[in-house]
């Protein structure tokens, strides 16, 4: 049994998320990086001395390929220095690569648990690692969830896509897979990868979608009116734009067989931050950013259809949205869509990421190609929002069952600036009878999904009495102290509450009372009602809409 949420009958589209990605708990230390310095002078320094090594440079120029690039199992990192190279695009505030895992353990962090669940809980994040702009692609039994370009670290080789995998074998924390994209196509430059997006096709195929620099930098130097050259306030400069991949596993390795970037506007800066979005038809669309603030423009978010394989633009890109509200800060980027009933919510992320005031923002249109409209006058979900994350943005959304996960990335609390960790976050989605959707209250979501990814457990005990006592034993540090007897005895009295048809909060107050915290009384409620009183299921399912939207 699944728990139904409010007009979840009612999607029609296929959801498929992008990643997001990251902030750390309190309790966690933060590693501080060097700064890059930016390519000022250096266009000059390339026109003069005429280093054309950026593509033949094997320890990891964009001219590589994979037979010449080191391997990904090797002790050598990808060149993602910190400092300054020949050929290095110039790159705004806050889009510079990203470090990776910060121990060679991503999955804990000073022995605490990083867990999707404990995430849910507690507002933490769920990998000890950069993951910036993350996307979420369920497949299977799986959760793959990818970022923006990482550095390599004493622990991990760089990559230029990193990937993690999020099962129930790894107890739903995240385990590092490496790079899913080894190697970038000879027109780009290695480094520079944001904001990846997967689509699965229905061929059982996977395209990859991810920013990259439209052209070696140099060659707009040498004639800053070829393709994908723009003019930014540091001169002439490669543009940021969208590029595919392909690959016959979500974990890749994914192969770009381009020559060329497929979605580039550089008239307006480039385009950044594909989101995939699947219409009931199954009609493709890519959501994507004009980069107008690298050249002094404006930024708008645009939708465009997609060929049927995903490989290429259908008609012209269709303007969503542009920054309108004072809180934006002048930018808008990270779209992402979602359909619930008749309205086609656009979620998208503003202000600048290095600073508490990125938030992110929401729209509601009347299809895929709008029109749209803000319904707030300010962010729709920020910082002042949780204790133990800062920052939020890019995010993007997933399904399990009748769960909406969104994924987002977060900074550490008290840090700030271009070189800040952004580190992934989860949090469920709830959709009111009326109203805006709205991030689930943690105690109850943390249950609830708690109670959806351990329901079809292979291992589940068929006789009902044991399937709670069992499931009780699989929630992460709960209900160590207590006794079979006093389980059955709780779960017992979850049910004549509900018998009685009290309220959630009835229940969890009587719970609490026996010395569970609010979190294990929703737990106990959920599965009592799944396996111990099975007739007060839609009791239980009202109960725990309203817990998702307004906590006890």
């Amino acid at each position: 049994m699944q728990l139904p949420l409010p007009g979840i009958g009612q999607y029609e589209e296929v959801l498929v998320p992008r990643t997001v990605a990251s902030s750390a708990r309190r309790t966690l230390t933060t590693t501080r990086r060097a700064r890059r310095r930016p390519l000022h002078a250096a266009v000059a320094l390339l026109a003069a001395t005429c280093l054309l090594a950026v593509g033949a440079d094997a320890a990891g120029g964009a001219g590589t390929t994979s037979s010449t690039r080191p391997s990904r199992s090797g002790s050598q990192p990808l060149s993602l220095s910190p400092a300054a190279r020949a050929g290095q695009p110039y790159v705004t505030p806050g889009h510079n690569a990203t470090q990776g895992p910060l121990g060679t353990h991503p999955s804990k962090a000073h022995g605490i648990e990083l867990t999707v669940l404990n995430g849910l809980l507690h507002g933490e994040p769920i990998f000890n690692a950069d993951f910036a702009d993350p996307f979420a692609l369920v497949v299977g039994d799986s959760v793959y969830a990818y970022a923006t370009n990482t550095y390599g670290s004493v622990h991990l080789p760089g990559a230029h896509i990193p990937v993690i995998a999020i099962t129930r074998a790894t107890g739903f924390s995240g385990h590092y897979l490496g790079d899913a994209l080894p190697t970038v196509p000879q027109w780009t430059v290695s480094g520079y990868q944001w904001a990846p997006s997967v689509w699965a096709r229905p061929d059982g195929t996977y395209v990859l979608y991810y920013a990259t620099p439209a052209t070696h930098p140099i060659n707009c130097v040498a004639t800053p009116a070829s393709f994908g050259c723009v003019e930014t306030s540091h001169g002439p400069n490669t543009a940021m734009c969208i590029s595919r991949a392909t690959s016959t596993s979500p974990a890749g390795p994914f192969v770009d067989d381009s020559s060329s970037a497929f979605v580039c506007p550089y008239a307006q800066g480039g385009a950044i931050d594909p989101s995939i979005y699947v219409r009931a038809d199954g009609t493709p669309w890519l959501l994507w950013k004009s980069d107008g603030d690298c050249c002094n423009q404006p930024t708008y978010i645009y939708s465009q259809q997609l060929s049927p394989d995903g490989l290429s633009t259908v008609g012209p890109p269709h303007k969503l949205i542009g920054a309108t509200q004072a809180w934006e800060g002048n930018l808008v980027e990270a779209p992402s869509m979602i359909k619930e009933g008749a309205v086609y919510w656009l979620f998208y992320s503003a202000n600048l990421w290095g600073t508490p005031n990125y938030s992110i923002g929401i729209a509601a249109c009347t299809s895929v190609v709008g029109p749209c409209a803000k319904p707030l006058g300010r962010a729709w979900h920020t910082s002042t929002d949780s204790a133990n994350g800062q920052g939020y943005g890019g995010s993007e959304f997933f399904q399990t069952g009748n769960l909406i996960w969104m994924v987002h990335h977060g900074l550490v609390p008290g840090e700030s600036g271009d070189y800040a960790h952004r580190r992934l976050y989860v949090d469920l989605l709830v959709f009111p009878l009326e109203g805006l959707p709205r991030v689930a209250v943690r105690a109850p979501a943390a249950a609830v999904a708690d109670a959806t990814l351990y329901d079809d457990d292979p291992s589940l005990p068929t006789q009902p009495h044991q399937a709670f006592l069992h499931l009780l034993t699989t929630v992460p540090g709960s209900f160590s102290g207590v006794s079979r007897t006093a389980a059955m005895s709780d779960g017992d009295l979850a049910c004549a509450d509900l018998a009685k048809q009290d309220s959630e909060a009835r229940i969890v107050s009587t719970l609490t009372g026996r010395h569970l915290s609010d979190f294990e009384s929703y737990v106990v409620a959920e599965f009592a009602a799944r396996y111990l009183c099975p007739k007060e299921v839609p009791q239980q399912t009202s109960d725990m809409q309203r817990a998702l939207l307004d906590g006890p």
